[in-house]
């Protein structure tokens, strides 16, 4: 099931290293994680440049390192994925 995405927000990837469970950023963002050999990569549906800011700093004080982030594009849905396993 997608979660509700806010009007305007974008859809961006965040490369990190490590393995991040998406439910700990839940409260934050729409977000799910599709977890590679290398880290996770997060896909997460943001309003702004502040919140974009917001959560690289959330995800830094988890104590991630941050490796790529980029837009993939403006008001798609995020689908949920508890799903750990490489793809």
């Amino acid at each position: 099931m997608a979660q509700r995405v806010e009007a305007g927000a974008m859809i961006y990837e965040i490369r990190v290293d490590g393995r991040l469970d998406p439910a700990r950023l839940a409260d934050y963002a729409a977000v799910t994680a599709r977890h590679q050999e290398a880290g996770t990569v997060l896909t997460c549906a943001i309003v702004d440049a502040s919140a974009l800011t917001g959560m690289i700093a959330l995800i830094a004080d988890l104590g991630l390192i941050v490796r790529d982030v980029h837009q993939v594009s403006a008001g798609a849905s995020v689908t949920p994925s508890s799903d750990s396993s490489p793809r």
